[in-house]
């Protein structure tokens, strides 16, 4: 005769056979589609690359309101898609490539966004800025106003300008903000305005008369300089000039700030140099970040369900299925069962 089970199926055994067939449960391994593992490095990363390369170059100078619409609707798509693979994943919680795509998108537009305006912040703008504005050439201090020139970008001295240290003071707030006026042969201006100066932070003496701004300070070849119009600066340089009027008896009715450079046009051109340069850094940078982030990922993914079978026979140590069979002893070890004749 075959034999037959003693009792019905214990009801540890019963819930472990009925239990959904996923990957979570042991033995149901996920399988790999090479196209979606692509898709979420690729996806991520042209979105960085969109983003960074918006908030980096002469597009955001130019035309603010359309990178800002465009900036708006990728992340308004971004949100949505975390909403809705949310949602997705509480109707199904097996796990897909959507909610990690959804999520490394929405980090790609952040990232994308803050590095680009960072690079655009220190590199780019200023750039821009300076080339919309005039190069003066042949200027003398002593003799022009400063109020004539306040569509300069880049200033070249006459040859018998020079910077006057003895005239140079500060402004400090935290940073100390230095200023030195740029003098002809070292006599008043004949405008009777001191309105050239040159100027840096944290380069100068808070007790005496002292000037050590730029590479170039100590040079006698240099006499050129690139127009400071960083706001919050400008305001501190003011405070500074006020101040060198006041000790040293002078009048400076319309300043014009400048950080003093030997060669300006270079010095210029390698910020947007630079802009580009960070610009590749940080794509290629990103295109790391998301290839290891899809190979964590698909490592995670390929152990979901390596564990023992669904059917093992590890439930026979748990306590509950020792004591909640009815009161019957424990089975053995290993998984015996207990047959009897038909």
């Amino acid at each position: 005769m075959a034999p037959r089970f003693t009792d019905e199926i214990h009801p540890l055994l019963k819930a472990r056979l009925q239990e959904p067939k996923t990957v979570f449960v042991p033995g149901h391994r996920i399988r790999m589609n090479i196209i979606p593992m692509f898709l979420n490095v690729f996806l991520p990363w042209g979105v960085f690359i969109l983003c960074c390369g918006l908030t980096s170059f002469w597009l955001l100078y130019k035309e603010s309101k359309l990178v800002s619409a465009v900036l708006i609707l990728i992340f308004t798509l971004s949100f949505g898609g975390v909403g809705v693979a949310a949602v997705a994943r509480r109707e199904d919680p097996e796990p897909t490539w959507f909610s990690y795509v959804a999520l490394a998108v929405l980090l790609a537009a952040v990232l994308g966004t803050a590095c680009g305006l960072s690079n655009y912040t220190s590199f780019s703008r200023p750039y821009y800025a300076i080339q919309d504005l005039k190069v003066v050439h042949q200027l003398d201090a002593g003799r022009e106003l400063g109020q004539n020139l306040m569509d300069a970008g880049i200033m070249y001295f006459a040859a018998n300008n020079k910077l006057d240290f003895m005239k140079s003071w500060h402004f400090k707030q935290g940073t100390v903000y230095c200023v030195a006026p740029v003098t002809t042969n070292g006599t008043a201006p004949l405008t009777q305005s001191y309105d050239f100066w040159a100027v840096g932070q944290d380069c100068c003496s808070t007790s005496t008369s002292d000037f050590r701004c730029g590479p170039d300070w100590s040079s006698m070849k240099t006499r050129s300089g690139i127009r400071v119009l960083d706001a919050e600066a400008v305001t501190n340089y003011r405070l500074a000039v006020q101040q060198a009027e006041a000790l040293y008896g002078v009048v400076s009715a319309h300043p014009i700030f400048f950080t003093w450079s030997q060669n300006p046009l270079a010095e210029v051109n390698s910020w947007r140099a630079q802009a580009f340069t960070n610009y590749v850094f940080f794509v290629v940078a990103a295109f790391c970040v998301f290839l290891v982030g899809v190979m964590l990922a698909t490592c995670k993914y390929a152990w979901l369900g390596r564990a023992a079978s669904a059917y093992a026979t590890d439930f026979y140590s748990d306590p509950d299925y020792k004591t909640a069979h009815m009161g019957q002893p424990a089975l053995q070890a290993h998984g015996t069962r207990a047959y009897s004749p038909a």
